[in-house]
């Protein structure tokens, strides 16, 4: 079994927080510290504009063995309180099947970015084909927002049913 965990950190300083792990933790503590990112496309000037983000604002993954080590090392340090969240930091064994998705949308080692799905549509607008992330669950639908480029879905993450935004591309979408 794999030990993956995820940590709590200050919101919008997750890979400043994943960059200082990795440059001062000794490695020999830690195989993976990531911070998992999704592809989205937002419209800007009547363009498409590809734009990468944080897929769980306020958080990092760490694949380690030695995960308490690791907190102890964190919680003494005078540089991680600031970025790794007040009182005590405490990081939580990512479960297999919510490694699995993530494995799956993003890589062996959570290093890519969550790509866009490829769709097509009818004229009413009814997805008919689709490629990618989003394909295991296009079952679970909650909405489509074709216009602005993305899909949510429902899929069981983290022990509950979460909505996962999945960025979508058309045949002919110039990306910029």
């Amino acid at each position: 079994m794999e030990n993956w965990f995820v940590m709590k950190t200050k919101l919008g300083k997750e890979e400043e927080a994943a960059e200082l792990i990795r440059r001062t933790v000794q490695s020999s503590l830690w195989d993976v510290c990531t911070v998992p990112k999704k592809q989205k496309l937002f419209r800007a000037d009547g363009k498409l504009i590809l734009d990468i983000e944080c897929m769980f604002p306020g958080y990092l993954f760490l694949k380690t063995d030695r995960i308490r080590e690791m907190e102890e090392v964190l919680k003494h340090s005078r540089e991680y309180p600031g970025l790794l969240g007040v009182g005590e930091q405490k990081a939580v064994r990512i479960e297999k099947e919510d490694l699995a998705f993530l494995k799956q949308v993003c890589g062996e080692r959570l290093e890519r970015s969550m790509e866009l799905s490829k769709v097509e549509t009818d004229e009413e607008g009814n997805l008919v084909r689709i490629e990618g992330s989003l394909k295991p669950y296009s079952g679970t639908i909650v909405r489509k927002r074709l216009r602005k480029r993305y899909v949510l879905a429902k899929v069981g993450l983290f022990g509950r049913q979460q909505t996962v935004l999945f960025g979508i591309r058309l045949p002919g979408d110039e990306i910029w």
